[in-house]
Protein backbone atom coordinates (compact mmCIF):
# COMPACT_ATOMS: atom_id res chain seq x y z
CA UNK A 1 0.00 0.00 0.00
CA UNK A 2 1.29 3.46 -1.28
CA UNK A 3 0.58 6.45 0.97
CA UNK A 4 2.80 7.98 3.93
CA UNK A 5 5.49 6.27 5.79
CA UNK A 6 4.18 3.02 7.66
CA UNK A 7 4.72 3.81 11.09
CA UNK A 8 3.92 1.16 14.92
CA UNK A 9 0.49 2.56 15.82
CA UNK A 10 0.06 1.00 18.66
CA UNK A 11 0.94 3.32 21.63
CA UNK A 12 4.00 2.63 23.25
CA UNK A 13 2.54 2.02 27.53
CA UNK A 14 3.97 4.83 29.50
CA UNK A 15 4.17 5.39 33.30
CA UNK A 16 1.90 8.15 33.34
CA UNK A 17 0.86 9.98 36.48
CA UNK A 18 -2.76 8.69 38.11
CA UNK A 19 -4.52 11.61 37.73
CA UNK A 20 -3.62 11.70 33.67
CA UNK A 21 -5.01 8.61 33.81
CA UNK A 22 -7.99 8.83 35.59
CA UNK A 23 -8.63 12.69 33.04
CA UNK A 24 -8.70 10.13 29.83
CA UNK A 25 -10.42 7.57 31.09
CA UNK A 26 -13.51 9.62 32.27
CA UNK A 27 -13.30 11.34 29.14
CA UNK A 28 -13.68 8.46 27.14
CA UNK A 29 -16.23 6.82 29.01
CA UNK A 30 -18.44 9.91 28.91
CA UNK A 31 -17.57 10.27 25.14
CA UNK A 32 -18.57 6.83 24.90
CA UNK A 33 -21.99 6.74 26.39
CA UNK A 34 -22.58 9.68 24.38
CA UNK A 35 -21.57 8.16 21.19
CA UNK A 36 -23.77 5.34 21.54
CA UNK A 37 -27.09 7.08 22.20
CA UNK A 38 -27.22 8.49 18.25
CA UNK A 39 -23.77 8.13 15.94
CA UNK A 40 -23.68 11.48 15.29
CA UNK A 41 -20.09 12.09 13.85
CA UNK A 42 -17.12 11.01 16.11
CA UNK A 43 -15.02 14.40 15.26
CA UNK A 44 -18.19 16.68 16.78
CA UNK A 45 -17.96 14.62 19.78
CA UNK A 46 -14.52 15.34 20.55
CA UNK A 47 -14.23 18.78 19.53
CA UNK A 48 -17.19 19.47 21.63
CA UNK A 49 -15.64 17.74 25.12
CA UNK A 50 -12.23 19.32 24.24
CA UNK A 51 -13.60 22.48 24.24
CA UNK A 52 -15.37 21.85 27.28
CA UNK A 53 -12.37 19.55 29.21
CA UNK A 54 -9.48 22.17 29.19
CA UNK A 55 -7.75 20.41 32.00
CA UNK A 56 -6.83 17.63 29.01
CA UNK A 57 -3.25 17.74 27.98
CA UNK A 58 -2.33 17.56 24.15
CA UNK A 59 -0.94 13.58 24.26
CA UNK A 60 -3.92 13.08 26.75
CA UNK A 61 -6.55 14.28 24.01
CA UNK A 62 -4.71 12.52 21.30
CA UNK A 63 -4.91 9.65 23.21
CA UNK A 64 -8.67 10.14 23.38
CA UNK A 65 -9.16 10.94 19.87
CA UNK A 66 -7.61 7.98 19.12
CA UNK A 67 -8.80 5.36 21.21
CA UNK A 68 -12.82 6.50 20.92
CA UNK A 69 -12.03 6.47 16.90
CA UNK A 70 -11.00 2.62 17.45
CA UNK A 71 -13.94 1.45 20.04
CA UNK A 72 -16.21 3.07 17.14
CA UNK A 73 -14.89 1.17 14.20
CA UNK A 74 -14.59 -2.26 16.33
CA UNK A 75 -18.47 -1.73 17.96
CA UNK A 76 -19.42 -5.03 16.73
CA UNK A 77 -16.65 -6.84 17.50
CA UNK A 78 -16.39 -6.08 20.73
CA UNK A 79 -20.25 -6.29 21.64
CA UNK A 80 -20.77 -9.60 20.23
CA UNK A 81 -17.37 -10.70 22.37
CA UNK A 82 -19.29 -9.23 25.48
CA UNK A 83 -22.74 -11.02 24.88
CA UNK A 84 -20.96 -14.07 24.14
CA UNK A 85 -19.26 -13.66 27.36
CA UNK A 86 -22.17 -13.44 28.82
CA UNK A 87 -22.60 -9.72 30.15
CA UNK A 88 -26.12 -8.00 28.77
CA UNK A 89 -26.31 -6.69 25.29
CA UNK A 90 -27.03 -3.07 25.76
CA UNK A 91 -29.24 -1.55 21.75
CA UNK A 92 -28.06 1.51 20.59
CA UNK A 93 -29.87 4.48 21.59
CA UNK A 94 -30.18 3.28 25.63
CA UNK A 95 -27.49 5.06 27.57
CA UNK A 96 -24.79 3.16 28.85
CA UNK A 97 -23.95 3.05 32.67
CA UNK A 98 -20.47 4.62 33.38
CA UNK A 99 -19.52 1.31 34.90
CA UNK A 100 -20.56 -0.65 31.51
CA UNK A 101 -19.02 2.22 29.43
CA UNK A 102 -15.54 1.31 30.88
CA UNK A 103 -15.51 -2.41 30.52
CA UNK A 104 -16.28 -1.82 26.60
CA UNK A 105 -12.86 0.57 27.30
CA UNK A 106 -11.26 -2.61 28.87
CA UNK A 107 -12.55 -4.57 26.08
CA UNK A 108 -11.58 -2.95 23.34
CA UNK A 109 -7.74 -2.51 25.24
CA UNK A 110 -7.83 -5.92 25.42
CA UNK A 111 -8.84 -7.07 22.43
CA UNK A 112 -7.07 -4.78 20.08
CA UNK A 113 -4.67 -2.41 22.11
CA UNK A 114 -2.48 -4.65 23.76
CA UNK A 115 -4.30 -4.36 27.13
CA UNK A 116 -2.91 -7.52 29.10
CA UNK A 117 -6.32 -9.05 30.54
CA UNK A 118 -4.47 -9.59 33.90
CA UNK A 119 -4.70 -5.66 34.04
CA UNK A 120 -8.35 -5.43 32.87
CA UNK A 121 -9.18 -7.97 35.88
CA UNK A 122 -7.77 -6.29 38.16
CA UNK A 123 -9.93 -2.86 37.19
CA UNK A 124 -12.97 -5.52 36.74
CA UNK A 125 -12.95 -8.62 38.60
CA UNK A 126 -16.54 -9.16 37.71
CA UNK A 127 -15.92 -9.89 34.46
CA UNK A 128 -15.12 -12.93 32.86
CA UNK A 129 -12.18 -12.03 30.37
CA UNK A 130 -11.09 -15.20 29.60
CA UNK A 131 -14.38 -15.93 28.13
CA UNK A 132 -14.03 -12.96 26.75
CA UNK A 133 -10.98 -13.90 24.83
CA UNK A 134 -12.49 -17.35 24.19
CA UNK A 135 -15.30 -15.67 22.32
CA UNK A 136 -12.81 -13.38 20.43
CA UNK A 137 -10.80 -16.64 19.29
CA UNK A 138 -14.31 -18.44 18.33
CA UNK A 139 -15.28 -15.99 15.32
CA UNK A 140 -13.08 -17.53 13.12
CA UNK A 141 -15.02 -20.38 13.36
CA UNK A 142 -18.22 -18.66 12.42
CA UNK A 143 -19.99 -20.72 9.61
CA UNK A 144 -21.72 -18.10 7.83
CA UNK A 145 -19.40 -16.20 5.60
CA UNK A 146 -21.01 -12.55 5.75
CA UNK A 147 -21.46 -12.70 9.58
CA UNK A 148 -18.01 -14.28 10.38
CA UNK A 149 -16.47 -11.10 7.92
CA UNK A 150 -18.98 -8.69 9.88
CA UNK A 151 -17.95 -10.47 13.44
CA UNK A 152 -14.20 -10.37 12.53
CA UNK A 153 -13.75 -6.55 10.79
CA UNK A 154 -16.63 -4.85 12.77
CA UNK A 155 -19.07 -3.86 9.72
CA UNK A 156 -22.85 -4.42 9.48
CA UNK A 157 -23.84 -7.29 7.73
CA UNK A 158 -25.66 -5.43 4.99
CA UNK A 159 -21.88 -3.87 3.71
CA UNK A 160 -20.30 -6.90 4.28
CA UNK A 161 -22.48 -8.81 1.78
CA UNK A 162 -22.30 -5.76 -0.83
CA UNK A 163 -18.34 -5.70 -0.53
CA UNK A 164 -18.10 -9.40 -1.19
CA UNK A 165 -20.90 -9.53 -3.85
CA UNK A 166 -18.68 -6.89 -5.79
CA UNK A 167 -14.75 -7.37 -4.61
CA UNK A 168 -14.80 -11.02 -4.03
CA UNK A 169 -11.00 -10.88 -4.46
CA UNK A 170 -10.36 -7.48 -1.80
CA UNK A 171 -13.19 -7.19 0.33
CA UNK A 172 -11.26 -7.90 3.16
CA UNK A 173 -7.57 -6.00 2.52
CA UNK A 174 -10.27 -2.96 1.65
CA UNK A 175 -12.64 -3.07 5.13
CA UNK A 176 -9.10 -3.76 6.70
CA UNK A 177 -7.74 -0.58 5.75
CA UNK A 178 -10.99 1.29 6.41
CA UNK A 179 -10.46 0.19 9.68
CA UNK A 180 -6.73 1.93 9.81
CA UNK A 181 -5.89 5.09 10.91
CA UNK A 182 -6.36 7.91 7.99
CA UNK A 183 -3.42 9.87 7.10
CA UNK A 184 -3.45 13.04 7.77
CA UNK A 185 -2.62 15.11 4.44
CA UNK A 186 -2.98 18.22 4.04
CA UNK A 187 -3.05 20.45 0.33
CA UNK A 188 -0.64 23.45 -0.30
CA UNK A 189 -2.23 26.83 -1.23
CA UNK A 190 -1.19 27.67 -4.56
CA UNK A 191 -2.69 31.23 -4.01
CA UNK A 192 -0.14 31.86 -0.98
CA UNK A 193 2.39 28.95 -1.13
CA UNK A 194 3.93 26.30 -2.62
CA UNK A 195 4.35 22.78 -1.55
CA UNK A 196 7.95 23.10 -0.73
CA UNK A 197 7.85 26.57 1.11
CA UNK A 198 4.53 24.71 2.81
CA UNK A 199 7.00 22.16 4.10
CA UNK A 200 9.67 24.06 5.01
CA UNK A 201 7.14 26.69 7.42
CA UNK A 202 5.67 23.49 9.05
CA UNK A 203 9.49 22.32 10.02
CA UNK A 204 10.09 25.61 11.56
CA UNK A 205 6.47 24.96 13.31
CA UNK A 206 7.34 21.20 14.50
CA UNK A 207 5.39 19.49 12.17
CA UNK A 208 7.32 16.67 9.62
CA UNK A 209 5.45 15.78 6.16
CA UNK A 210 6.77 14.46 3.21
CA UNK A 211 4.84 14.80 -0.25
CA UNK A 212 2.42 12.90 -1.56
CA UNK A 213 2.81 10.65 -4.12
CA UNK A 214 0.11 11.21 -6.86
CA UNK A 215 -1.72 14.70 -6.00
CA UNK A 216 0.48 18.12 -6.95
CA UNK A 217 -0.12 20.00 -3.53
CA UNK A 218 -0.26 17.59 -1.21
CA UNK A 219 1.71 16.44 2.02
CA UNK A 220 1.36 13.83 4.28
CA UNK A 221 2.03 15.39 8.13
CA UNK A 222 4.31 12.95 9.75
CA UNK A 223 4.14 14.80 12.88
CA UNK A 224 1.24 14.06 15.15
CA UNK A 225 -0.46 17.41 16.13
CA UNK A 226 -3.24 19.56 15.71
CA UNK A 227 -3.03 20.93 12.31
CA UNK A 228 -5.71 24.07 12.70
CA UNK A 229 -4.12 24.87 15.59
CA UNK A 230 -0.86 25.95 13.41
CA UNK A 231 0.12 29.55 12.05
CA UNK A 232 0.68 27.68 8.68
CA UNK A 233 -3.26 27.14 9.14
CA UNK A 234 -3.92 30.40 10.54
CA UNK A 235 -2.06 31.91 7.73
CA UNK A 236 -4.42 30.28 4.62
CA UNK A 237 -1.03 28.33 3.55
CA UNK A 238 -3.29 24.93 3.80
CA UNK A 239 -6.09 22.81 3.91
CA UNK A 240 -6.97 20.03 5.28
CA UNK A 241 -7.80 17.66 2.39
CA UNK A 242 -7.27 13.88 1.88
CA UNK A 243 -5.17 13.09 -1.45
CA UNK A 244 -8.08 11.31 -3.41
CA UNK A 245 -10.06 14.21 -2.90
CA UNK A 246 -7.25 16.43 -3.86
CA UNK A 247 -6.70 14.34 -7.43
CA UNK A 248 -10.37 14.75 -7.97
CA UNK A 249 -10.04 18.77 -8.30
CA UNK A 250 -6.66 17.99 -10.01
CA UNK A 251 -9.21 15.69 -12.95
CA UNK A 252 -11.49 18.72 -13.05
CA UNK A 253 -8.50 20.29 -14.65
CA UNK A 254 -10.36 23.91 -14.50
CA UNK A 255 -9.16 27.01 -17.41
CA UNK A 256 -7.98 29.64 -14.96
CA UNK A 257 -10.29 32.16 -17.04
CA UNK A 258 -13.11 29.80 -17.27
CA UNK A 259 -16.61 29.61 -15.77
CA UNK A 260 -16.55 26.25 -13.37
CA UNK A 261 -19.50 25.35 -11.38
CA UNK A 262 -19.00 23.04 -7.72
CA UNK A 263 -22.44 22.07 -7.82
CA UNK A 264 -22.59 20.51 -4.40
CA UNK A 265 -19.99 22.26 -2.77
CA UNK A 266 -20.72 21.94 0.74
CA UNK A 267 -18.12 23.70 3.04
CA UNK A 268 -15.90 24.04 0.05
CA UNK A 269 -12.99 21.90 0.10
CA UNK A 270 -12.96 21.25 -3.59
CA UNK A 271 -14.57 25.06 -4.53
CA UNK A 272 -10.77 26.47 -2.52
CA UNK A 273 -9.16 23.92 -4.23
CA UNK A 274 -10.74 24.63 -7.47
CA UNK A 275 -9.97 28.24 -6.88
CA UNK A 276 -6.42 27.52 -6.49
CA UNK A 277 -6.30 25.44 -9.48
CA UNK A 278 -7.09 28.82 -11.26
CA UNK A 279 -5.43 31.31 -9.69
CA UNK A 280 -8.17 33.33 -8.40
CA UNK A 281 -8.97 34.23 -12.01
CA UNK A 282 -12.19 33.51 -14.28
CA UNK A 283 -15.35 32.71 -12.27
CA UNK A 284 -15.57 30.11 -9.77
CA UNK A 285 -19.53 29.67 -8.80
CA UNK A 286 -20.63 26.98 -5.33
CA UNK A 287 -23.79 25.72 -4.89
CA UNK A 288 -25.10 24.19 -2.40
CA UNK A 289 -28.59 23.78 -0.15
CA UNK A 290 -27.06 24.65 3.42
CA UNK A 291 -26.43 28.42 3.92
CA UNK A 292 -24.56 27.51 6.93
CA UNK A 293 -22.17 25.57 4.88
CA UNK A 294 -21.53 27.96 2.33
CA UNK A 295 -21.07 30.38 5.08
CA UNK A 296 -18.10 28.82 6.13
CA UNK A 297 -17.18 28.47 2.87
CA UNK A 298 -16.97 32.61 2.93
CA UNK A 299 -14.95 32.10 5.54
CA UNK A 300 -12.76 29.20 4.70
CA UNK A 301 -11.99 31.39 1.33
CA UNK A 302 -11.05 34.69 2.38
CA UNK A 303 -8.65 32.78 4.77
CA UNK A 304 -7.00 31.37 1.28
CA UNK A 305 -7.35 34.49 -0.46
CA UNK A 306 -9.33 33.10 -2.64
CA UNK A 307 -11.63 36.13 -4.55
CA UNK A 308 -13.41 34.56 -8.01
CA UNK A 309 -16.05 32.85 -6.20
CA UNK A 310 -19.41 33.41 -5.46
CA UNK A 311 -22.53 31.23 -4.38
CA UNK A 312 -26.12 29.79 -4.72
CA UNK A 313 -28.16 28.56 -1.89
CA UNK A 314 -30.15 26.12 -3.82
CA UNK A 315 -33.04 23.96 -2.80
CA UNK A 316 -32.64 20.31 -2.97
CA UNK A 317 -35.24 19.83 -5.62
CA UNK A 318 -36.38 21.75 -8.39
CA UNK A 319 -35.43 24.29 -10.69
CA UNK A 320 -32.09 26.34 -9.97
CA UNK A 321 -33.01 29.42 -8.99
CA UNK A 322 -32.22 32.60 -11.55
CA UNK A 323 -28.83 33.32 -11.02
CA UNK A 324 -27.67 30.09 -11.94
CA UNK A 325 -30.46 29.52 -14.74
CA UNK A 326 -28.21 32.50 -16.25
CA UNK A 327 -25.50 30.23 -16.70
CA UNK A 328 -27.37 27.78 -18.83
CA UNK A 329 -24.61 26.21 -21.43
CA UNK A 330 -21.94 28.61 -20.63
CA UNK A 331 -20.03 26.67 -17.82
CA UNK A 332 -16.69 25.02 -18.82
CA UNK A 333 -16.53 22.59 -16.16
CA UNK A 334 -19.13 21.40 -13.69
CA UNK A 335 -18.54 19.36 -10.85
CA UNK A 336 -21.12 17.06 -8.86
CA UNK A 337 -19.31 16.13 -6.02
CA UNK A 338 -22.59 14.06 -5.08
CA UNK A 339 -23.83 13.18 -1.55
CA UNK A 340 -23.28 9.31 -1.34
CA UNK A 341 -22.95 6.52 1.34
CA UNK A 342 -19.21 7.66 2.17
CA UNK A 343 -18.21 4.03 2.88
CA UNK A 344 -14.57 5.07 1.20
CA UNK A 345 -13.92 7.86 3.69
CA UNK A 346 -14.95 5.56 6.56
CA UNK A 347 -11.40 5.79 8.05
CA UNK A 348 -12.76 9.20 9.15
CA UNK A 349 -16.22 8.38 9.73
CA UNK A 350 -16.49 5.37 11.36
CA UNK A 351 -19.70 5.61 13.10
CA UNK A 352 -21.32 6.15 9.67
CA UNK A 353 -21.12 2.37 9.36
CA UNK A 354 -23.61 2.06 12.72
CA UNK A 355 -25.93 5.45 11.54
CA UNK A 356 -26.91 4.13 7.51
CA UNK A 357 -29.41 2.02 6.69
CA UNK A 358 -29.81 -0.51 3.48
CA UNK A 359 -32.66 1.69 2.67
CA UNK A 360 -30.63 4.64 3.03
CA UNK A 361 -28.27 3.87 1.06
CA UNK A 362 -30.73 2.05 -1.83
CA UNK A 363 -32.12 5.69 -2.28
CA UNK A 364 -28.85 7.38 -3.10
CA UNK A 365 -28.51 7.05 -6.54
CA UNK A 366 -32.09 8.75 -7.42
CA UNK A 367 -30.56 11.73 -5.41
CA UNK A 368 -27.36 11.07 -7.23
CA UNK A 369 -28.78 11.10 -10.96
CA UNK A 370 -31.53 14.28 -9.99
CA UNK A 371 -28.26 16.41 -9.08
CA UNK A 372 -26.40 15.33 -12.15
CA UNK A 373 -29.19 15.76 -14.47
CA UNK A 374 -29.91 19.78 -12.68
CA UNK A 375 -26.37 20.26 -13.45
CA UNK A 376 -25.86 19.12 -16.87
CA UNK A 377 -27.90 21.60 -18.84
CA UNK A 378 -25.24 24.49 -17.76
CA UNK A 379 -22.07 22.77 -19.54
CA UNK A 380 -21.17 24.35 -22.43
CA UNK A 381 -20.42 22.23 -25.49
CA UNK A 382 -17.07 21.01 -25.38
CA UNK A 383 -17.39 21.77 -21.30
CA UNK A 384 -17.12 18.59 -19.13
CA UNK A 385 -19.37 17.36 -15.86
CA UNK A 386 -17.19 15.35 -13.40
CA UNK A 387 -19.45 13.24 -11.36
CA UNK A 388 -17.76 12.28 -8.13
CA UNK A 389 -18.46 10.39 -4.90
CA UNK A 390 -16.64 9.03 -1.52
CA UNK A 391 -18.23 5.84 -1.91
CA UNK A 392 -16.86 2.37 -3.83
CA UNK A 393 -20.38 0.81 -4.66
CA UNK A 394 -21.08 0.13 -8.44
CA UNK A 395 -24.94 1.39 -7.86
CA UNK A 396 -23.68 4.78 -6.92
CA UNK A 397 -21.05 5.42 -9.27
CA UNK A 398 -21.05 3.45 -12.67
CA UNK A 399 -25.04 2.70 -12.57
CA UNK A 400 -25.55 6.44 -12.37
CA UNK A 401 -23.23 7.45 -15.24
CA UNK A 402 -24.84 5.12 -17.19
CA UNK A 403 -28.06 6.75 -16.54
CA UNK A 404 -26.31 10.07 -17.29
CA UNK A 405 -25.26 9.29 -20.63
CA UNK A 406 -29.24 7.50 -21.41
CA UNK A 407 -30.70 10.92 -20.28
CA UNK A 408 -27.67 13.03 -22.02
CA UNK A 409 -26.86 11.26 -25.26
CA UNK A 410 -24.79 14.42 -25.86
CA UNK A 411 -22.68 13.62 -23.31
CA UNK A 412 -19.42 11.11 -23.89
CA UNK A 413 -16.46 9.88 -21.53
CA UNK A 414 -13.17 11.32 -21.09
CA UNK A 415 -10.05 8.90 -20.19
CA UNK A 416 -8.21 9.79 -17.57
CA UNK A 417 -4.98 10.02 -19.10
CA UNK A 418 -6.14 12.38 -21.39
CA UNK A 419 -6.42 14.57 -17.71
CA UNK A 420 -4.09 13.21 -15.78
CA UNK A 421 -1.51 11.43 -17.74
CA UNK A 422 -0.91 8.27 -18.78
CA UNK A 423 1.27 7.32 -15.35
CA UNK A 424 -1.09 8.21 -12.74
CA UNK A 425 -4.02 6.60 -14.70
CA UNK A 426 -2.12 3.58 -14.85
CA UNK A 427 -2.16 3.82 -11.39
CA UNK A 428 -5.25 5.26 -10.17
CA UNK A 429 -8.05 4.69 -12.76
CA UNK A 430 -10.41 1.90 -13.35
CA UNK A 431 -8.93 -1.35 -15.68
CA UNK A 432 -11.31 0.50 -18.71
CA UNK A 433 -9.23 3.88 -17.62
CA UNK A 434 -12.66 5.72 -17.38
CA UNK A 435 -12.72 6.67 -13.92
CA UNK A 436 -10.11 7.65 -11.15
CA UNK A 437 -10.60 4.83 -7.95
CA UNK A 438 -8.03 4.81 -5.90
CA UNK A 439 -8.70 2.56 -2.60
CA UNK A 440 -6.77 3.17 0.55
CA UNK A 441 -5.39 -0.88 0.99
CA UNK A 442 -3.81 0.20 -2.61
CA UNK A 443 -3.26 4.14 -2.21
CA UNK A 444 -3.52 4.78 0.97
CA UNK A 445 -5.97 7.51 0.52
CA UNK A 446 -9.75 7.44 0.72
CA UNK A 447 -11.73 5.30 -1.66
CA UNK A 448 -12.93 7.71 -4.02
CA UNK A 449 -14.92 7.92 -7.34
CA UNK A 450 -14.40 10.54 -10.35
CA UNK A 451 -15.29 10.76 -13.88
CA UNK A 452 -15.49 12.92 -16.62
CA UNK A 453 -18.39 13.77 -19.44
CA UNK A 454 -17.56 15.93 -22.47
CA UNK A 455 -20.60 17.43 -23.99
CA UNK A 456 -20.08 17.10 -27.76
CA UNK A 457 -20.06 20.12 -29.65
Amino acid sequence: MSGPRSKNRSRPRVVRSDASVSRTRDALINLWRDCRTDWSFVTSRLAQAFREARQLHSNERREVAETLYGMVRRTRTTDHVLEVAGLEAIPDGVRRSAARAYVDLLAYRVLFDGLDPREAAAERPDVPWERVQAAFTAIASEPDPVTRFGLERSFPDWIVARLLAERPDDAGALAAALNERAPLTVRANRLKTTREMLATRLRLEGVETEPTRWSSDGLHLLTRVNAFGLGAFRDGLFEVQDEASQLATELVAPAKRGLVVDACAGAGGKTLALGALMGSKGRLVAMDVSPRKLEELGRRARRAGLSNHRWHVVDAEGALPSGMKRLTGKADRVLVDAPCSGVGSMRRNPEARWRMAPDFIDGLPETQLAIALRAAPLVAPGGRLIYATCTVFEAENEAVVRRILEAEPSFERVPVKEILGKARAADLATPDGLALAPLPHLHGMDGFYATVLRRRG
